[in-house]
């Protein structure tokens, strides 16, 4: 009986031996069909999240049409704010019965969970927020459509990814394949959907996640084209480029941009800040939000929804420079006033709309003051498109080929990198940051810029890699004492404490051998003459990168690790070696995935 059940268990493990193989043979394969899969997955949920936008809106404003600009005029005032409001009131209910963190995600959440959750995002909180995001823009929100499917996607990806329970390397290419064709899907533009992917979300370009993540998003375009026909997100007249001679105007265009991106992006932090003073809870400010939308869409309609509609307008240069200068202070206030109070979470498509009414203002001057050699300034529209939303969302390559699958056009594109080079420049310059999701993070005490290695350092902490190998000795413990404790009882590093039992220094046994080399007699040699001076320390919560940074400073070997309570207690020590080991790991898990 015995030998049976040996027999069952060897051919168990067996066959599991072979699966493994098989799987690892053909990983390739897998990861090809897994990312047809998820383009087509997320694909249908973009198409899902658009239709419930226009439903949405249907019953808020009595028209589904996704071009707001040809119809938002005819609204009553009292329409207005009965939908922003009544929207707002509903985000509410969601929020309270719902959702514990009464926030919707969005980019910025997509990121974190890449970089600190090894791409886990709770299917629940991805539903309600999508929801919540179609609510909040079908009604009126000024905020963006593209953040929320974006997290739609990266929530799909991960719950399929943890239903099949992949590898940790397949679950972040696969992550990368939701974002990218979450991107295609919104704007029919499936290269900026790799690039998107790769450059904001998973930030490096290795080979192993480029194929799946192209497939992704040419499944996602081909799935939307079927469903909306060929047609990118904004219907340009061909603009071409009246004279090179532009191109100094281009670059301050970039800069003027680069001065409205700051703006924008102080004004939500301020907005934000403002909101969290108010005192109310958190999951009722979303009807308050709606309501000081409403009374600013009375005065400018133009800013409510995702605005694609006035962003194609600003792009045929059919809006006049009063409301194009209108547009941009009321679009900054309403976005602002959106996401600070939960009402929406996107800022791709303000970034875009805004970007939009800037260039063609820009391009409006510059045609009074050279009409013979400026272009349209529909072009600058364009342009201005590029160079405030790449600012925005750290994304100069990902936008400069978003315009050029819009456009199609080679010289445009160039004119469009002059802007953008200059913009993203001096904003993150200005800003210490590559994004506003980055500043998003920062604020909440997330500091994610940097490579995959600088940022998995920083979730290791220093209480996880020390040791306990270690001893304390006061200031006038003599020689011998000390030689037993090394020699005797095998402990490497020994603390010595003054009477207030504050750390003074360390004696290894390379301290007590110089001790013994000097002219001093070993009856006058105690612990406070020949320890290395050491007053600085660590405490267990600091991160691998900061004890990095303080070992690169001193240029110790060894340094004690300090408990941050009142008591202030040696707990233990960190050598280098454990450092460099710890790190070596980090590298080499940042490699891999």
């Amino acid at each position: 009986m015995a030998s049976k059940q040996n027999k069952i268990k060897r051919k168990f493990i067996l066959n599991q031996i072979k699966l493994r193989n098989f799987i690892h043979v053909h990983d390739k394969i897998i990861g090809i069909l897994l990312a047809v899969f998820v383009g087509a997955f997320v694909a249908l949920a973009a198409i899902s999240f658009r239709y419930l936008i226009q439903i949405v809106q249907s019953f808020a404003f009595g028209n589904a049409a996704e071009n707001i600009f040809d119809f938002v005029e005819s609204l009553q005032w009292w329409q207005i704010l009965l939908s922003t409001t009544s929207g707002g009131l509903i985000i509410s209910f969601i929020y309270f019965f719902f959702m514990r963190g009464n926030t919707a995600g969005a980019i910025a959440e997509v990121m974190e969970a890449n970089e600190l959750q090894n791409t886990k995002m709770p299917l629940k909180e991805g539903i309600f927020s999508a929801v919540t995001a179609a609510v909040a823009l079908g009604t009126g929100s000024a905020a963006g459509r593209e953040g929320p499917v974006v997290h739609l996607g990266a929530t799909l990806t991960s719950w399929v990814s943890s239903r099949l329970h992949l590898s940790e390397k397949m679950c972040r290419t696969l992550f990368g394949c939701g974002v990218a064709a979450a991107i295609s899907a919104s704007f029919n533009a499936p290269i900026a959907g790799v690039f998107f992917a790769l450059e904001v979300i998973l930030g490096h370009y290795a080979l192993h996640a480029f194929a799946p993540i192209v497939i992704s998003s040419v499944t996602a375009a081909i799935i939307t084209r079927i469903q909306f026909g060929d047609f990118p997100a904004f219907n340009i007249p061909n603009y071409q480029i009246a004279s090179f001679y532009e191109f100094p105007a281009f670059l301050l265009l970039g800069a003027v941009s680069a001065l409205v991106t700051i703006i924008f992006i102080k004004s939500i932090f301020f907005t934000e800040d403002i909101a969290n003073k108010i005192p109310i809870p958190v999951w009722a400010r979303p009807p308050l939000g709606g309501l000081a939308v409403g009374l600013i869409a009375i005065f400018c309609p133009f800013i409510l929804g995702t605005g694609y509609g006035t962003t194609d307008a600003a792009l045929k240069s059919i809006i006049s420079i009063d409301l194009l200068l209108i547009l941009i202070v009321a679009k900054i206030a309403a976005t602002s006033i959106s996401l600070a109070f939960r009402y929406g979470s996107g800022i791709f498509s303000p970034s875009i709309l805004l970007g939009a009414v800037v260039g063609s203002a820009f391009g409006y001057v510059v045609t009074l003051a050279s009409p013979e050699m400026a272009s349209n300034y529909g072009l600058y529209a364009i342009v201005g498109m590029g160079a405030v939303s790449s600012a925005v969302l750290g994304a100069p390559i990902s936008t400069i080929l978003i315009i050029f699958e819009l456009t199609g056009d080679y010289q445009i594109t160039l004119a469009l990198m002059a802007a953008v080079v200059s913009s993203n420049l001096i904003t993150s310059h200005y800003l210490k940051a590559t994004s506003f999701f980055h500043l998003q993070l920062k604020r909440r005490g997330k500091d994610l810029e940097g490579s995959r290695a600088k940022n998995l350092s920083r979730q290791i902490l220093v209480k996880k890699i020390m040791t306990h190998d270690f001893a304390t000795v006061g200031m006038d413990t003599d020689i011998e004492r000390i030689k037993e404790l090394i020699i005797n009882l095998k402990y490497n590093n020994l603390f010595v404490l003054d009477d207030d039992f504050i750390i003074q220094g360390i004696i290894t046994l390379s301290e007590l051998r110089e001790g013994y080399q000097n002219d001093v007699g070993p009856e006058d040699l105690t612990a406070g003459s020949i320890c290395r001076r050491q007053t600085f320390h660590l405490s267990p919560t600091d991160t691998l990168e900061q004890a990095v940074y303080l070992f690169n400073q001193t240029g110790e070997e060894r340094i004690a690790v300090i408990s941050d309570d009142e008591n202030a207690e040696i707990v233990g020590v960190l050598s280098q070696r454990n450092l460099l080991r710890a790190y070596n790991k980090v590298l080499i898990e940042a490699e891999e995935v």
